[in-house]
């Protein structure tokens, strides 16, 4: 089942997805209707009058590049089959913030494209359908895109199955349509004007490419099937076959489009003419090619009313609009669903996680997307754009610092965006075989790791194409990306809002409100006495109180006020708790609160009181949804809390007490923190504290000085305990620290840095010893403040040793 797990608070556990309504034909519908849109009707025209002919080989190699990735979508949306497309499986694969900025570039790109659509639409409806109704000049020509935008937002909050239901209906009249424009054109077919058209162009190589470049973004329709995959029936099979289907069926009907558009614009005798006669401002057949070159996004509309007459001419115009409707209608829903993954993962606020009661559609995402293409339509159509037809009738268009973008320069920063996404998602696939060999891959992507190195290259090579205004735009918005997600990430929430999102049921502060706080969830009752005990110890020793939280966790559905009638059912966990501080004489409160999400709910209680520290429990399980390591709540909570962080995972057979600690020993702050642990710890329980540090037996002597410099800087401030050190040769680290767990009755270790796109909780090797020891853990974590997120995410301690093998 795809969608999110909830709570009830009474045991009960809620599935809430989208429902699965596409099936095999609208899975093709999605693609086909993307892929054949603006770029058939525009681009087509615009690759013409820029390489002629040889248009055909930029159109196979934006095809072949293509391919190479819709591969690994298809291998990933066979494992996945969920919301989210490309930033799914890349979150899925390196799990780390680092996975947003994959997010913010396909929350640029969908929309993007869907404004390029747009455009398109308000370009060619303002120069074919004004003068057929009559229509004001007056009236600006992006109105129409505008009133299209709209009305597509309306269809993608109704409903998946009216969405869907008008892509097949509208896919299958564009088909028919184009079909009728091929029929026309390909009577006329003189291969010598073809020949002559691809010598004269075939050795333009960069041209070529710069084309390719260009009129990729027609060929993005097949990750808009996989970021469907939550609606769509069967798609560990059914999203791969539409997608190549898709691909083959598109990439053939394009090839015939550039085949009839070169015809035409090459030819002397018949269309050219034909333009010097219906056109006034123009004057010669020189005249015809000039107007041809500067107007190539409307040059098929033009072949169409020369092969089929004023009749078939706006049957095609038509055909066109359609198109760019029902392509842009299924990018809308695309990139809905994008930011809809995102807030799953806490990289966009929850509220945009939440779906309509009526109609079960992420209407808050929806609305978000269609924000953003009339942001872009205003931008690069309005702002930065040029009328229709300024250029060929001479008219002198004035734009902010003389930055002219139009529908060129939105389809270039809309593959910059999209290319950018494609190159990550290859590289996933790479190490998505090496981290999870074993995992079930109903399809696969022959030759790995080449087949996506040369996608990531060929990827690379048309990114590097897309001109340097669209390359320039495109890095500017990434790092507004980055700043928005720091921005939000370091925001401080009103009290206010924090009682809206999490209201509390019960509160009971009866400690005086001391310096020090630490938070410690508790949902298990068993846990109760061994939480306790840790947090009172902790307490105690910084002179300060601990904060027992529980929490009623209700569907996204269900109002948080009926949270309440479960509150009664936390009450004894939270009493137990608060008599076990208690009788320690430790300065307790107490409070249950309510919320869809409990990491939420811990997190809020965090910032509200302005804790210094939360301890949370686990159970020494992996996480049962991929993707997470302790499981959602606590990953959430390690990730985002802004205070000291410890996690216990408690032993087989713990009775409270502890006679021997064993401290794994390592630099850097994390370390640091997890050897201050230890020795209150010790020193509360009269434990002996055994400090061990690993070295591998071929390690060279500056390692081995380190090390036992490390040794050393432990034993300070260690009166009113005994303290034991130890060298330990080991070749594997974990197993070395894990053996040694088996004769202790309590192990701290501290966080480590990991590579940059490796999960970044505590480090592999602190979650590997949690999970595989048999004994209790405490995993420390301190918070180093707002940089540290940065600094989490980019750094390598090198003398970090648990870290460096």
């Amino acid at each position: 089942m795809a969608g999110r797990t909830e709570g009830t608070g009474d045991g009960h556990v809620i599935e809430e997805e989208l429902d699965r309504e596409i099936g095999f034909l609208g899975a093709v519908a999605i693609g086909v209707g993307t892929m054949i849109a603006a770029g058939i009707f525009v681009l087509s025209g615009l690759a013409v009058s820029k390489v002629g002919a040889a248009a055909i080989v930029s159109f196979l190699l934006a095809a072949i590049v293509a391919g190479f990735t819709a591969a690994a979508y298809g291998e990933f949306s066979s494992i996945y089959p969920e919301s989210g497309g490309g930033y799914l499986y890349v979150s899925e694969t390196f799990d780390t913030d680092l996975t947003y900025i994959m997010g913010w570039t396909m929350i640029l790109g969908y929309p993007a494209s869907a404004a390029f659509y747009l455009a398109s639409f308000s370009e060619w409806f303002f120069r074919f359908i004004y003068p057929v109704l009559d229509l004001p000049q007056a009236i600006p020509f992006w109105v129409s895109g505008l009133f299209i935008l709209v009305l597509l937002v309306g269809v993608n909050l109704k409903g998946t199955e009216e969405s869907n239901a008008f892509q097949i209906v509208v896919t299958a009249m564009k088909v028919a349509l184009i079909i009728l424009f091929l029929y026309g054109g390909l009577q006329a077919l003189d291969t010598s004007t073809v020949t002559a058209s691809m010598a004269e162009n075939i050795t333009r190589l960069s041209d070529i490419g710069l084309t390719s470049a260009l009129v990729f973004i027609t060929f993005f329709g097949f990750s808009a099937i996989a970021t469907n995959a939550e609606e769509i029936r069967s798609p560990g099979s059914t999203v791969p076959r539409a997608i190549y289907f898709s691909m083959g069926f598109v990439t053939f009907i394009y090839s015939l489009v550039v085949l009839v558009v070169v015809i035409a614009v090459n030819d002397t005798t018949g269309f050219l003419p034909f333009l010097d006669a219906q056109l006034p401002a123009i004057s010669g057949i020189d005249a015809a090619r000039q107007f041809v070159a500067q107007n190539g996004e409307i040059s098929m509309g033009l072949a169409a009313q020369y092969y089929l007459g004023n009749v078939g001419f706006y049957v095609i115009i038509v055909g066109a609009l359609f198109s760019m409707l029902s392509a842009a209608n299924a990018t809308i829903m695309a990139g809905s669903r994008v930011k809809l993954a995102m807030a799953r993962r806490n990289h966009l606020p929850r509220d945009f996680e939440d779906l309509h009661p009526r109609f079960n559609t992420p209407y808050k995402t929806v609305l978000l997307t269609g924000g953003f293409i009339l942001v872009y339509v205003i931008v690069f159509s309005v702002i930065f754009g040029k009328p229709p037809g300024a250029e060929a009738g001479g008219q002198e268009v004035h734009a902010p610092f003389g930055l002219h973008l139009g529908i060129e320069g939105l389809a270039g920063f809309a593959n910059f965006l999209l290319l950018s996404g494609l190159t990550i998602v290859n590289i996933a696939i790479i190490a998505s075989r090496r981290k999870f060999p074993d995992i079930e891959r109903p399809f696969t992507v022959p030759g790995v790791p080449w087949i996506p190195i040369i996608a990531v290259l060929a990827n690379i090579v048309l990114l590097l194409n897309v001109g340097l205004t669209s390359f320039l735009v495109g890095v500017f918005a990434e790092l507004i990306g980055v700043g928005v997600w720091f921005a939000w990430k370091t925001r401080a929430p009103s009290i206010e809002r924090i009682e809206k999102e999490t209201p509390t049921a019960v509160a009971e502060y009866t400690s005086p409100g001391l310096d020090y706080q630490i938070v410690v969830p508790i949902a298990n009752p068993a846990n109760v006495d061994q939480l306790m005990r840790t947090a009172c110890t902790l307490a105690a020793d910084n002179d300060g109180e601990v904060l027992v939280v529980s929490v009623v966790t209700v569907p996204n559905q269900t109002p948080l006020t009926e949270g309440r009638q479960f509150a009664d059912q936390k009450r004894a966990v939270l009493d137990r708790a608060i008599e076990f501080a208690e009788d320690r004489g430790v300065p307790v409160s107490g409070t249950i609160r309510i919320s869809h999400d409990a990491a939420h709910a811990i997190l809020n209680t965090v910032h509200q009181q302005e804790a210094d520290a939360v301890l949370v429990g686990w159970q020494g399980q992996l996480g049962r949804r991929r993707g997470f390591v302790f499981g959602s709540t606590v990953d959430v909570v390690i990730s985002d809390a802004k205070c000291d962080v410890y996690v216990e995972k408690i032993g087989a057979g713990m009775d409270g007490e502890v006679e021997s600690i064993l401290l794994p020993t390592a630099g850097g702050p994390h370390a640091a923190f997890a050897r201050e642990t230890a020795k209150v710890i010790a020193r509360a329980t009269g434990a002996t504290l055994h400090v061990i540090t690993v070295v591998d037996p071929s390690a060279p002597p500056e390692d081995r000085q380190r090390a036992e410099q490390l040794l050393q800087e432990a034993t300070v401030g260690t009166e009113g305990f005994t303290v034991e050190t130890a060298l330990i040769e080991g070749d594997d680290i974990v197993d070395t620290i894990v053996n040694e767990t088996g004769t202790h009755d309590l192990t701290i270790i501290g966080a480590t840095r990991e590579g940059l796109l490796q999960r970044v909780l505590f480090g592999a090797i602190p979650e590997a010893v949690g999970q595989r020891s048999q004994s209790t853990v405490i995993m420390t974590k301190r918070y180093l403040g707002v940089t540290s997120r940065l600094a989490w995410l980019f750094s390598r301690d090198e003398n970090d040793q648990l870290a460096s093998k």
